[in-house]
């Protein structure tokens, strides 16, 4: 982690020296838009949880005035960098000659390189593993019990009441909508926690029952999740249900094709086999497909 925070800040510095660059070489206040354009993409990319995430979360106020004072602050940055690089031009006398396409990539050369080094969702997972850890070890030193997720898991439950009210043949992208919106308030831990309880209770229906596959096999949570058998508790509770064992299983296939380590959460490959023994033929055989990938994805020592 350190090493790739100290390959941010170099790509970062690439970032700011696209402006300087420009101001130095003479270039006209005109190519200021473009490298804000620039700022604010990489804005975008690298810290996306400062964004809105949903189209209701673009109509909210507060959330429109933090992205318009975001976009201020990148604005003064360029106008800055740029301004130093003029003077800088301006004290030597003399103007490099380079093509003012070349600051132009430095600059957007940076968005790339520090999402390729930084990966902004698996770093907001550690930030959270650590603020609770550090929590739990406060209160364990004070003589304290460790803090109640009590009020955060009922107000994630409001947040998601909407979700469960869809009707059963709501489209996935409609339930992924709602899901990320909820995101933006509520800890990915909180938010399997409520549906995980509401399926156990019975008081799920198809659409929170789908939500919480979607939401248990999504690529940005296999982080946010791992240790705690999301997919497995998840499978558990719709086990018994063909057109949810299938979505469970191209779910988890594709996100074990794409992070074998997920494995450690997922259904071991006998449970996926006994269930697919009662279920019809798309299901089971989608099921097979799964626990023969599970068993490939396992290290060498439990092969």
């Amino acid at each position: 982690m350190h090493n790739r925070s100290r390959l941010l800040m170099g790509t970062t510095a690439l970032l700011y020296l696209g402006p300087l660059l420009a101001g130095l070489g003479g270039f006209g206040w005109a190519v200021v838009p473009v490298f804000v354009a620039i700022f604010l993409l990489w804005t975008r990319i690298l810290r996306p949880t400062t964004w809105p995430a949903s189209r209701a979360e673009w109509r909210q106020p507060d959330l429109l005035l933090r992205l318009v004072l975001q976009s201020a602050v990148q604005v003064l940055l360029v106008v800055v960098c740029f301004g130093i690089g003029r003077g800088l031009g301006g004290v030597l006398g003399a103007l490099p000659p380079f093509p003012v396409l070349l600051p132009i990539a430095v600059s957007f050369l940076a968005v790339p390189l520090s999402r390729l080094f930084w990966d902004p969702v698996k770093a907001e997972a550690m930030d959270r593993f650590l603020d609770t850890a550090i929590a739990g070890i406060n209160a364990a030193a004070a003589g304290q019990t460790p803090p109640d997720r009590s009020d955060a898991r009922a107000l994630t439950a409001q947040l998601l009441a909407p979700l469960q009210a869809l009707p059963d043949d709501a489209s996935a992208a409609d339930i992924e909508t709602h899901l990320r919106a909820i995101g933006a308030h509520a800890c990915p831990e909180d938010i399997d926690h409520v549906l995980q309880t509401a399926g156990r209770a019975g008081t799920a229906g198809k659409a929170a029952l789908r939500a919480l596959i979607l939401y248990a096999t999504d690529l940005r949570n296999t982080d946010r999740l791992a240790g705690q058998g999301a997919q497995t508790r998840a499978f558990l509770l719709i086990a018994a249900q063909d057109d949810l064992a299938l979505l469970f299983a191209r779910r988890s296939t594709a996100q074990l094709t794409d992070d074998p380590a997920a494995r450690d959460d997922s259904p071991s490959p006998e449970t996926l086999r006994e269930a697919a023994a009662r279920l019809g033929p798309q299901a089971a055989a989608a099921l097979m497909t799964l626990a023969d990938l599970t068993e490939a994805c396992a290290p060498s020592g439990d092969a």
